[in-house]
């Protein structure tokens, strides 16, 4: 049904503008009128009496790539009013891919992100190489809610480079040939660029873009900067504020030379970084104020992730941790027990490299939270572990997860934002909101629906901004960001992706385990949220608490004005 009459909400449209009551007509999927006691012509009428009527909200970061070919609900988000999502970030995208080249991307992409890799094996159809191929194969593939995605560097640079992009600069000729593939990549449909020049594949080596110079990014950001409203997303060393900083300060002279718009992993906003938010704002504004289009990406939801050990790259910078984790599952218990790998293990834990935001710098935050075997202890931190047993942290829980099993985990306590900070972030003009990293590390939680957060948390609970203000930064402010100007606030005109509902009967449920994934793995998900009606296209993809079945999803594109 694409014909709909949502009678009787109060609308908050997606600008930021006061909420207003009227009804809001839809025919073929277009929002035909909005306005007071419009008479019925014999669509199907959705009453939303008592309700909010909203724009769909835009998932603007996800890891969705491989998901959508076996998932193609992408559940648990029309179930959190998601109508639109982004996937390709953090320089990852399974195009342009080929041969030994995909091999080795894909097995990037699912150790970064903690992904099924024999599922992206086995799952997705690979009847492409170059993207404007992959976009056509998406376009066969319906799914729940639409979908746009980035090109990756990662993936761009290997394709010209080969194995050569693992450990060199590019010559002037393999940046011309970059710079063509980019440019029939978004000639097709890219939503932009996205770059990683830090994180280390599973044997620890640097990912190609760390091997990246100015001058190649630069010819990149150029031609992006060509297909505008395209733009760049790039990640920056969050873990570290110090070399943060000089990424942002890096990128941002390339970003106002090539005249794109950019986002980045920028501002911290947890409290133990309270002694650099003040820093972090005044970049923000100068970089802004000398002409670089950048914009922070923001999360409002402290992080509660679970730790586990079937596959993982929390143990990433304690080397001896991360080869077991993210080996043969058939040696990990036999390993963990070795005396000669605890020697070393305890070495590498010892000698690793310091975060603020990693959980192995914060044992007593790390809770021993479900047991396979049920031998336990349970509820108590891995330092109190390591204190009562008198042993190194290392080797407590080396022991435990013996004990345990391997499908044994624990819990980090939660991270407390400042939350000043976040409303000041909501209240920035240049600020991409929504950074949940769904479909992401299936097992250390469910980034999916954290979004939920800022409507029952800083809007009904706390009482920090207004409906107003927390609809636009999900919707209308996410989608000209991104360039897609066909939708994002409700207006005649515009696509009908509309969500329903009472901020009282809005939950962020907690994980659950579903045992869905293909080849005997499992991912965390959610329990419905409350929405009363979640509609994609004009085509109710969620309605009272159930999927509607349909698939009504697009692939998006940059539109331009």
């Amino acid at each position: 049904m694409n014909d709909l009459l949502i009678t009787g909400g109060t609308v908050v449209d997606g600008t930021g503008a006061p909420t207003f009551t009227a009804d809001v007509r839809v025919q073929d999927g277009v929002i035909t009128e909005v306005g007071p006691n419009l008479m019925a012509r014999g669509e199907t009428i959705i009453d939303a009496s008592g309700c909010l009527v909203a724009p769909g909200i835009i998932d603007t970061h996800t890891h969705l790539d491989g998901a959508m070919w076996w998932n193609p609900e992408l559940d648990p988000l029309p179930a959190y009013g998601n109508t639109s999502m982004v996937f390709g970030n953090c320089g990852n995208s399974i195009a342009p891919l080929k041969g030994e080249q995909r091999d080795e991307i894909v097995d990037l992409l699912c150790f970064l992100e903690d992904l099924p890799l024999k599922a992206f094996e086995q799952e997705i159809p690979w009847s492409w190489q170059s993207w404007p191929e992959y976009m056509d194969a998406l376009r066969t593939q319906p799914t729940a809610v639409h979908v746009a995605g980035y090109l990756g560097h990662l993936a761009l640079r290997t394709w010209v480079m080969g194995a050569d992009a693992w450990s060199r600069a590019a010559t002037t000729d393999e940046i011309a040939q970059m710079c063509a593939v980019l440019d029939e990549g978004l000639a097709a449909g890219a939503l932009g660029l996205s770059i990683n020049h830090f994180d280390k594949d599973r044997s620890l080596r640097l990912v190609p873009g760390f091997f990246a110079e100015d001058e190649e990014f630069l010819a990149l950001f150029r031609v992006v900067a060509l297909h505008k409203p395209a733009t760049v997303q790039m990640i920056t060393r969050f873990n570290d504020t110090e070399l943060s900083i000089v990424d942002a300060k890096r990128f941002g002279a390339l970003v106002r030379e090539s005249g794109v718009r950019a986002q980045y992993t920028g501002i911290p906003f947890n409290e133990r970084d309270a002694d650099r938010q003040a820093e972090w704002w005044e970049l923000h504004e100068q970089l802004n104020a000398d002409g670089a289009d950048m914009w922070p990406m923001v999360n409002c939801k402290p992080l509660a992730p679970f730790f586990g050990f079937e596959s993982s790259l929390v143990f990433q910078r304690v080397p001896a941790w991360n080869e077991v984790i993210n080996g043969p599952t058939d040696v990990k218990l036999s390993t963990l027990a070795d005396p000669t790998w605890r020697d070393k293990a305890r070495t590498d834990w010892d000698n690793r490299t310091r975060s603020s935001l990693s959980r192995i710098d914060r044992p007593h935050e790390m809770i021993l939270t479900i047991s396979e075997t049920g031998v336990g202890p349970l509820g108590i931190s891995l330092q109190d572990l390591a204190d009562q047993t008198g042993l190194h942290v290392s080797d407590a829980l080396a022991d435990w997860v013996v004990a345990n099993g391997l499908a044994s985990q624990m819990m980090g306590i939660p991270e407390r934002l400042s939350e000043r900070d976040v409303v000041r972030a909501i209240r920035d003009p240049h600020t991409v909101f929504n950074i949940n990293d769904s479909g992401a590390h299936l097992q250390l939680f469910s980034a999916a629906g954290e979004h939920l957060y800022i409507l029952t948390h800083y809007v009904r609970d706390a009482g920090l901004i207004s409906i107003e203000e927390a609809i636009h930064v999900l919707t209308g402010r996410t989608a000209e960001f991104f360039g897609l100007n066909d939708r994002g606030v409700i207006a005649q005109g515009k696509i009908a992706d509309l969500v329903v509902f009472r901020l009282d009967e809005l939950e962020l449920r907690a994980e659950e385990r579903a045992y869905d994934v293909p080849h005997g793995t499992w991912r965390f998900t959610r329990a419905p949220a409350g929405f009363r009606a979640t509609i994609a296209g004009g085509v109710p993809t969620w309605i009272d608490g159930a999927s509607t079945g349909a698939h009504p999803g697009k692939v998006l594109q940059p539109i331009k004005r």
